[in-house]
């Protein structure tokens, strides 16, 4: 069973800066560029001061930067045990405007094999270093992990609806259009209600692996500091939990592009491929991305002017057993990147001659460019096949699913102790 419990968040003080915090909060740590992360910085109050740290001792002056905002009021610690409502509306791909909500806990850490909460992509060491030195450095949590549950009775869904007038905490519209809204839900009834609901659940994480995972090593760390196997404030994450059935749930691709390929190979390629795969050639990348939406779940798009190749691939034999055998980028990645472009899995780990895209627009320019000379479009996972693997015990390959909207760092905190309140 899965435990998650109401928490006192912090966040930017809405009685100093009025709920509108656009200015402070910022995307997740791990789709910053550089020059976003800069433009992000000239605020000097911005949320990236703590999530990306500062050049020279980096997390050390995050930590400080944190005493202070908390000890001046910049940041407040709610008074209240709460859960929070994360509201996302936003206009997807196809023009529709949807609205994803979620309940904002704190949830307790299990380790994977108790198959409550259930992951479904492979970490790399050296980025939960990097969150490790964050948390230990801040004493808590700077951001969210996205998580899912299946709540097949919409009890849930239900109990949130009737919170979205509470008393709003912060509201903001990102870059990309989308408006972020978050609610207190502080009722006693309300809060055990949920909580009741969703102690039977099994959680699947969507996004935040290595945060979840650097959690873990950070609660076993301050076990044995403090001798203690109870439920401590390191014992639990923070989290915004996301039914599989909510309407404004999204799964977006994340496109592979090779940068080089040897000129022997780039001429046999289309060959090759059709030895496998039912090709069907279109005039342009946007034809093909459109035809690629209503093939099977297996299909991928070959897009390498180079080779004059636009074509959607289709396997002649479904020979790759389970839930995974029935993804496009596990397909892709095994027959085609490994079979027969020659990568291995510690290539494809530390992204040698690869890279990722989610716009039709960043691939042309690559490949016009010659930045990269190939790209495979691939097509999204279902939610229900995300569970699945992850049922499983089984992972998916790297930038597999790529939920949208993003969860924003700067909306609520979770700090550990004397640190919340800004002592040093």
């Amino acid at each position: 069973m899965v435990k998650i419990a109401p928490f006192n968040a912090v966040y930017y003080n809405n009685l100093r800066f009025g709920n509108e915090v656009s200015r402070f909060v910022a995307p997740p740590y791990d789709v910053i560029d550089r020059g976003q992360e800069k433009r992000l910085k000239e605020d000097r109050l911005n949320i990236t001061h703590l999530t990306l740290g500062n050049e020279g001792d980096k997390y050390a002056t995050a930590a400080k930067r944190l005493r202070r905002w908390l000890n001046d009021g910049v940041l407040v610690r709610d008074t209240d045990k709460s859960f929070y409502l994360y509201e996302q509306t936003f206009q997807g791909a196809d023009g529709v405007v949807r609205v994803r909500t979620g309940i904002v806990a704190t949830v307790r850490l299990e380790e994977f094999a108790s198959g409550v909460i259930l992951p479904h992509e492979n970490t790399i060491p050296r980025h939960k270093a990097d969150r490790m030195a964050l948390m230990s450095a801040l004493g808590g949590d700077s951001e969210q992990i996205f998580m899912l549950y299946d709540d097949a009775t919409g009890e849930v869904e239900e109990t949130i609806d009737s919170c979205r007038k509470s008393a709003e905490i912060l509201r903001f519209i990102d870059a990309g259009g989308v408006h972020h809204r978050i609610v207190r839900i502080a009722d006693d009834e309300t809060v055990a209600r949920i909580t009741r609901i969703l102690e039977s659940q099994r959680m699947l994480i969507a996004d935040g692996h290595h945060r979840y995972e650097t959690a873990l090593e950070f609660r076993d760390n301050a076990r044995k500091a403090n001798s203690s196997e109870g439920d401590g404030p390191a014992d639990f994450v923070l989290a915004t939990l996301v039914s599989f059935r909510n309407p404004g749930l999204m799964i977006n691709p994340t496109h592979r592009m090779v940068k080089h390929i040897d000129d022997d190979l780039l001429k046999t390629l289309r060959g090759r491929l059709s030895e496998d795969f039912s090709l069907r050639d279109f005039n342009s990348a946007e034809e093909l991305l459109a035809a690629l939406a209503d093939a099977p779940s297996t299909a991928f798009g070959i897009w390498c002017p180079d080779a004059g190749i636009v074509a959607l691939a289709d396997q002649k034999r479904d020979d790759l057993p389970g839930p995974l055998g029935g993804l496009s980028v596990f397909v892709l990645q095994e027959k085609v990147m490994k079979a027969m472009l020659g990568f291995t899995t510690e290539m494809l780990d530390k992204k040698v001659n690869i890279d990722y895209v989610k716009e039709l627009e960043t691939a042309h320019s690559k490949l016009s460019s010659h930045e990269q000379a190939l790209c495979f479009l691939v097509k999204a996972p279902t939610a229900e096949q995300v569970m699945e693997v992850a049922k499983e015990g089984l992972k998916m390959p790297h930038k597999s699913t790529y939920f949208y909207p993003k969860i924003w760092s700067g909306t609520l905190l979770y700090l550990f102790g004397e640190q919340a309140s800004g002592e040093p």
